[in-house]
């Protein structure tokens, strides 16, 4: 009965053992990697390691990234952590390395598929106050990169496009402009936008990444429906009306557009100023070109008109002076008989 009860006693002791060891090991690993670390950090401000809190700040912060990231991914957690710490030491940026003090473990696992060039930027992005946090809360490692690589190019706009639309807004941090980006989280629109069907949805998205000068605005007021305008044409709607081909919208600051009468005749109409403009000049010189032509013809035609009087004038003087002198001298001529 004894020797059987040690014996079960044995083999629960030998289970514990079994059991207790690999983590036991694990601590020890961890233990070694936050020691290491830590020297690391210290090594690389070397006299500005005071300023970071010398070994004690920089062992704690080894300490807290290491215990993060083992506590999201287990035990390559620590093997991760250590990778990209000494990545960030590497870059030989003070910045970077008091950096550390913002970063969470779990936002480290994040780094692994972010270039050299890129580390400084997205470290920088994810020690921004609430970002790192907000990134981690994301449901999917995917998503969590992508709003990082978005955040990243698009400050302050990249993380709320993955909020607002996931996949798709992973792909809108990737192509659209800062302003494109703006103009679809802006107030209401990402109810709005979420609201339309998938294909709507993917027909307006796609409409906006058409061209770069592209916006999502509301139509008639910022609670209308959504349009897609470039340079004043309409791309998409989700309007219950029907836009003319020609038809054109005026963009508004406040984010909304109304429409323009601008028929093809409208239009024409439009251009009238512009086409007086530019054919002002001609005119003018065209105009005093016939101006002068018509003086200088009319004095030619005013002398010779003159002219021709004065003429028949000077006739009809010599003529009666012929008819005096013949007059005189036929009374000359009759006293003389």
């Amino acid at each position: 009965m004894n020797f059987q009860f040690r014996r079960h006693f044995v083999l629960i002791f030998i289970a514990c053992v079994v059991a207790v060891a690999p983590t036991r090991i694990a601590h020890a690993q961890e233990a070694e990697v936050v020691t290491t670390i830590g020297k690391e950090i210290v090594d690389a401000l070397g006299k500005d390691a005071v300023e970071f809190g010398g070994d004690t700040a920089a062992r704690q912060t080894a300490n807290r990234l290491v215990t993060e990231a083992t506590e999201s991914v287990g035990n390559t957690g620590a093997r991760i952590a250590k990778a990209q710490v000494e990545r960030i030491l590497a870059s030989g940026r003070e910045s970077l390395i008091f950096d550390l003090k913002s970063l969470s473990g779990k936002s480290l696992l994040l780094l692994e598929d972010v270039t050299d060039e890129a580390l400084p930027s997205a470290v920088g992005t994810l020690a921004r106050p609430g970002v790192g946090e907000a990134i981690e809360s994301l449901s999917s490692i995917t998503l969590q990169k992508a709003a990082l690589a978005g955040e990243t190019r698009l400050p302050g706009v990249g993380l709320k496009l993955v909020q607002h639309y996931g996949v798709e807004g992973a792909q809108l941090a990737t192509d659209l402009t800062e302003d494109q980006a703006n103009s679809v989280i802006a107030a209401l629109r990402p109810n709005a936008i979420n609201s339309l069907s998938s294909a709507d949805r993917s027909k307006l998205l796609n409409a906006l990444s058409s061209r770069a000068d592209a916006r999502v605005f509301n139509f008639q007021g910022i609670t209308g429906s959504l349009v897609v305008v470039a340079s004043g044409v309409v791309l998409w709607h989700g309007i219950d009306v029907t836009l003319s081909p020609d038809e054109r919208v005026t963009e508004l600051p406040d984010g909304t557009v109304i429409r323009e009468k601008t028929s093809v005749g409208s239009r024409a109409v439009e251009a009238m100023p512009a086409a007086v403009r530019e054919l002002s000049t001609p005119l003018i010189w065209t105009g005093v070109t016939l101006a002068l032509g018509a003086i200088m013809i009319s004095g030619i035609l005013l002398f010779l008109h003159r002219r021709e009087r004065m003429k028949g004038r000077e006739s009809k003087v010599l003529d009666s002076e012929a008819d005096r002198r013949s007059g005189v001298i036929d009374k000359t001529t009759s006293l003389m008989k």
